[in-house]
């Protein structure tokens, strides 16, 4: 495939350690907003391809297994088992494995399965190939694709083609030493998605030919490896025009890469990136490519002459658009001469969306900001990496772009968490972390996490006092204890947006800082809890902290408007006193809301925190 840049990229960098342990990987790829940049497997859509031939492992007898493992014979088994996967060590997010059709049957080869296997005792080499050769001579432009999954280490996989019934062979690496056909994360996403679909152009050696076949291959180099479970295996015929919108993004133009969830308005940037990745799926090559991004309020527009086929190219303008307060929904279309609609479009499109907020700075889009069609979410915590049961640190990272204050830490707990654990919060320097020195600028108030907690999705943790970021790029931090996996803290893990490496990170105790290169569900808390912004005479809003009831005292005899609204800004309730009045906040869930009291005299602005 041939990959068209408009900005300098570089290659992915691996670091692990053996098959037994989960090992966090370092993770720096590229995409067009940023050269260090983590990518996820774009997912190429086929909804304009005609399935020409497809095998989805229920009938056993439809392949060969073979093999040269020494010293002791393995063959890829069949099974319909979803779980028949390790059970060591595999992230939750694997298990079980779901393909479309696993149920029925999927194949599986499994080095970590195989009794008594260690490292340096002989390589486990095994295929799997169908047995009746594909007639394609109707059909010079093909696609294969299949589904499958996999957890990495130091193992080589891939597929192999064969026109002339076994002859010859071309080889498709998935991952190796050396990388693979996709390597824009693979080997060093250590762990795939569940299912990834692999799409593969096999038309310069299947297209037009009488007896195709499809092995899968696999070899763990000698190595205690992990597992590779492939179903679903198609091959198509390719469309004639199917231009393709791969991803999109809207990042500031001074923060590296980083795409927010929210932002607060006085963290905006100057200018945006507004863009996407564009795939030629098509047999012709397309002109006139032209991307355009709507967000009702403002619009962007970008162009390239010619895309040719099988060929990607990453499309951007620089906008500066007014962003007040508010939530903002994209839509991004790509269309060329050839494909401007119809009835097979939709992989011409896709959203992006984010928030602008009042005090909440985010990296996640969790909580309704990202598209429901394109959410991708993990899991990272205490029983995520040998030695981190007590003493990780996972942290996000933030542009701070004017002087401000920070009241806290909220961290997404993933509905797995047990509650018991402890956590403190922390302000880290950027340059500390990447020094393996986590020593904190301020730290938190520790939390110990409840069921509340649990049930709510999030803890939000305070600092005892105000404190104040000048410009620059912090991490906000935070370290999990669990008492030794009794009780396990985890945070979700946002995978939606493809982030830079730097963009989140973990620092494992005893062993080093990891990039994580995802939206880490560790969130600032901007602003000065309990602090009039504008003195009221008359006016006292108490207490705070409270369990609920929030009191608004008035000695002032005139009318007052009070109003109350979350950390995103958006409204909470409403309502007009004379008198004192009680506000019952109880029902919205713990955190920190805005009260703004006013009147013909003035106005007082004060956060209260509900616990």
């Amino acid at each position: 495939m041939k990959k068209i840049y408009l900005s300098i990229l570089s290659l992915a960098v691996a670091v692990g350690a053996n098959a037994q342990q989960t090992q966090l990987v370092t993770k720096i790829g590229g995409n067009a907003h940023n050269s260090t940049a983590n990518q996820t497997k774009p997912v190429v859509n086929t909804e304009k391809a005609a399935v020409l031939w497809s095998d989805d492992f229920s009938v056993p007898g439809n392949w060969a297994m073979t093999n040269t493992s020494a010293p002791t014979s393995y063959d890829w088994v069949i099974t319909t088992d979803p779980l028949a996967i390790p059970q060591s060590g595999i992230a939750a997010s694997l298990m079980p494995f779901s393909s479309t059709t696993a149920a029925n049957g999927y194949a599986l080869i499994n080095s970590d399965g195989q009794p008594g296997n260690a490292d340096g005792d002989g390589a486990i080499v095994a295929e799997i190939t169908n047995v009746t050769p594909i007639d394609l001579s109707s059909s010079p432009n093909v696609v294969l694709t299949f589904q499958h999954s996999y957890r990495w280490w130091q193992d080589t996989r891939g597929v192999r083609v064969s026109g002339d019934n076994g002859s010859t062979w071309t080889d498709y690496d998935i991952t190796s030493l050396a990388g693979g056909v996709s390597a824009s994360g693979y080997p060093n996403n250590q762990d795939s998605e569940n299912p990834v679909v692999e799409v593969i152009n096999i038309s310069a050696v299947a297209g037009g030919q009488s007896q195709v076949l499809i092995q899968f291959y696999y070899n763990d180099n000698d190595i205690w490896a992990w597992y590779w479970t492939v179903d679903d295996v198609e091959i198509l015929e390719q469309p004639t025009d199917d231009i393709q919108l791969l991803s999109s993004w809207f990042s500031g133009t001074n923060n590296g890469g980083i795409e927010y969830g929210r932002t607060p308005s006085n963290h905006l940037d100057a200018s945006y990136l507004v863009g996407g990745e564009i795939y030629n799926f098509g047999v012709n090559d397309q002109t006139n490519i032209v991307l355009d991004a709507d967000y009702t309020t403002f619009t962007a527009q970008s162009t390239y002459a010619l895309l040719e086929s099988d060929s990607t190219v990453y499309l951007e303008s620089t906008e500066t658009p007014a962003l007040p307060v508010g939530s903002y929904s994209g839509t991004y279309t790509a269309v060329s001469d050839d494909e401007t609609g119809g009835a097979e479009f939709g992989n011409n499109v896709y959203p992006r969306n984010f928030d602008v907020t009042v005090d909440e700075y985010s990296i996640d889009g969790l909580g309704g900001i990202n598209p429901a069609a394109t959410e991708t979410l993990g899991s990272i915590g205490t029983g995520s990496f040998a030695g981190g049961e007590d003493g990780l640190v996972v942290a996000a990272l933030y542009n701070i772009k004017q002087t401000d204050n920070v009241m806290g830490i909220r961290v997404m707990l993933d509905a797995a968490t047990v509650e018991g654990g402890d956590i403190y919060g922390s302000v880290l320097d950027t340059s500390d972390f990447w020094a393996n020195t986590i020593t904190p600028l301020y730290n938190t108030t520790p939390g110990s996490v409840t069921a509340a907690d649990v049930s709510n999705g999030y803890i939000d943790l305070y600092f005892p006092s105000t404190v104040s970021l000048t410009t620059g790029a912090y991490y906000a931090g935070v370290e999990l204890y669990s008492n030794t996996n009794a009780n396990d803290i985890v945070i979700i893990d946002d995978q939606t947006v493809a982030q830079p490496g730097v963009a989140s990170a973990i620092y494992i105790p005893g062993d080093q800082s990891y990039t994580n290169g995802t939206g880490i569900g560790v969130r600032m808390l901007m602003g000065t809890v309990g602090i009039d912004e504008n003195a009221l005479e008359g006016v006292s809003i108490y207490p705070n902290p409270s369990e609920g009831l929030v009191n608004v005292s008035n000695d002032n005899n005139v009318e007052n408007t009070i109003i109350v609204h979350d950390l995103s800004g958006r409204l909470i309730t409403t309502t007009t006193a004379t008198a004192a009045t009680t506000i019952d906040l109880s029902a919205n869930g713990t955190g920190v809301y805005t009260v703004t009291v006013s009147n013909e005299n003035g106005s007082v602005v004060e956060r209260v925190i509900i616990k």
